[in-house]
């Protein structure tokens, strides 16, 4: 999909303070400092959600002990880890992480590993031609911003309240669909749904965006239509969900030293995205 809205959410971004901090007689006095970060979905959440028609977030730099965080071993076997970190570097203790579209949270770890340890991202990268593993450096700065709005080749209709509506085209049925948030990300990567999603990765996926058919909103209903309904539909079902879905996109192309082979690499967020020199 063509991202025609692009922008850069680092852009002048300086995770260093530009002045000498004022001496202060008491360690103890010393507050965590704070910065904002511009959200991808510009706030695009129902009322009632605390981040609501909010264009950004503040957001505190991470301290050594968030660190703790990211080498705690329980957390990181439950996958936690970067859940746990999101919600102590979030300023405001009204916003739950798990209810971030997962583009918002992208931009926050961004934020935070950039402030924390710069916006070069050094890590190693196995070859997908020769499968020769080396070491490559990912520049933070070098990224698109899809701000969710970009349907105008999808017949969709914005109900206001974060949810979109369109009517499939051979079943004509009405379907009413959202962004995901990072719950759904969770509950998709959870031990009881992983091997389930690695053989029904496309209807999985859809079952967590769709909202209603036809204002049926149950999850027997919701199940039925999605494994029976024609490829036809169900790719442009997953056309308008990447259509209304607000991202931020860190590719970048990668050229093997042993094979020449180049390729345009995601990168990846995990543990490992937070560690300088992994």
């Amino acid at each position: 999909m063509r991202r025609n809205n692009e922008d850069r959410l680092l852009k002048g971004h300086t995770p260093t303070p530009t002045e000498e901090a004022p001496k202060m007689g008491n360690p103890m006095d010393f507050v965590t400092p704070t910065q904002f970060v511009e959200l991808p979905s510009k706030g695009r959440y129902p009322e009632g959600h605390a981040l609501h028609n909010k264009e950004s977030i503040e957001i505190k730099y991470m301290t050594a002990k968030d660190e703790d965080i990211l080498t705690n071993r329980s957390l990181l076997k439950k996958g936690l880890a970067i859940d746990r970190l999101i919600n102590n570097v979030i300023k405001d203790s009204g916003v739950d992480s798990r209810s971030l579209l997962i583009g918002d949270r992208n931009a926050i770890l961004i934020y935070a590993r950039a402030s924390a340890y710069g916006e070069d991202y050094n890590t190693k990268v196995k070859c997908p031609n020769c499968e020769t593993v080396s070491k490559f450096t990912f520049d933070l700065q070098d990224h698109e911003v899809f701000h969710g709005d970009s349907w105008a080749d999808i017949d969709l209709s914005d109900n206001s309240d974060g949810t979109f509506s369109l009517t499939l085209p051979v079943s004509n049925i009405v379907t009413r669909i959202r962004p995901m948030v990072v719950m759904d990300e969770i509950q998709l990567a959870s031990k009881e749904n992983s091997k389930k999603s690695e053989k029904e990765m496309v209807t999985q996926q859809i079952k967590k965006f769709v909202v209603s058919f036809n204002g049926y909103d149950d999850a027997p209903t919701i199940n039925y239509v999605v494994n029976n309904m024609i490829a036809k539909e169900s790719l442009l079902l997953r056309d308008a969900f990447k259509s209304i879905s607000p991202d931020i996109v860190l590719e970048q192309t990668f050229t093997c030293k042993n094979c020449d082979h180049e390729e345009v690499m995601a990168v990846p967020f995990g543990t490992d995205f937070f560690w300088p020199n992994s």
